[in-house]
């Protein structure tokens, strides 16, 4: 289900700038700096993958549950100027990444491909990739929007390559002994962003709060039932305030 939100024009309230929910647990988020579009991928408990985009500069959403015609391995790895790049696995079983796709967020069409490269690095005078069929590596610098080689590199080269960097503000985290005392604190714009963990019972339930000047602008709950610490609480990137919903639903405020 896609929601796309309407603005509000109460200057003290929050103005909802999008939301999706998905059918899985949302896995991984990536991030285009310079496009200022979203992608995140989604998985269920059977292993089905499924991706969404969304670009926040066009307000367009690029993609919805979107799957490949054929059930591959692949993972989202970067997105920059409106190309997605996936990466395969060695195998179902293994976490070892192999192959590169380039895929168009606008077209929605393969631009190219390689199975047998993997990525080094990501930077910004292309990718760093290696054959995974030769040892010792040896590395190469390709386009991103062709997958051709621009140059052979050494060892010794790479430091002189530094990978992709974003914007994202994330939250300072309060440590504590007690689940319950620990909460993640974020400033921004004069807004006090705070997930925190209550008990609801025998169960522990985490929320996160925006309050500004002392008043509360939003409180919501992101998770309900807690086991253990969670990392993944929200972010704040090109004045939007970020946050996962029960794992399957990501939201997002103009902040």
């Amino acid at each position: 289900m896609l929601v796309l939100i309407e603005m509000v024009t109460n200057k003290d309230t929050l103005k909802p700038a999008y939301s999706a929910k998905c059918e899985g647990i949302i896995w991984k988020i990536i991030l285009d700096e310079n496009k200022k579009i979203i992608v995140w991928e989604c998985r269920t408990k059977d292993k089905k993958v499924s991706f969404y985009a969304y670009d926040f500069k066009n307000q367009v959403t690029l993609l919805h549950n979107f799957k490949f015609d054929d059930d591959w391995e692949l993972s989202i790895n970067t997105v920059k100027d409106g190309i997605l790049y996936f990466n395969g696995h060695e195998s179902d079983f293994s976490p070892v990444q192999k192959g590169l796709l380039a895929f168009d967020l606008q077209t929605k069409k393969i631009i190219w491909q390689n199975f047998s490269i993997s990525a080094q690095l990501f930077c910004n005078d292309g990718i760093i990739i290696f054959d995974t069929k030769i040892l010792p590596r040896k590395y190469r610098l390709i386009a991103y929007e062709t997958g051709q080689q621009l140059s052979e590199l050494n060892v010794g080269d790479l430091a002189n390559y530094r990978g992709l960097n974003n914007t994202i503000i994330l939250p300072s985290m309060t440590e504590a002994k007690d689940i319950i005392d620990t909460t993640y604190l974020l400033t921004f714009n004069n807004l006090n962003i705070c997930s925190y963990y209550q008990k609801k019972g025998e169960a522990i339930d985490q929320y996160i709060r925006v309050e500004k000047n002392g008043e509360i602008l939003m409180t919501e709950i992101l998770n309900e039932q807690i086991q253990k610490i969670s990392f993944d609480t929200f972010f704040v990137w090109h004045n939007h305030l970020f946050y996962i919903k029960n794992k399957t639903e990501i939201v997002s405020y103009f902040v």
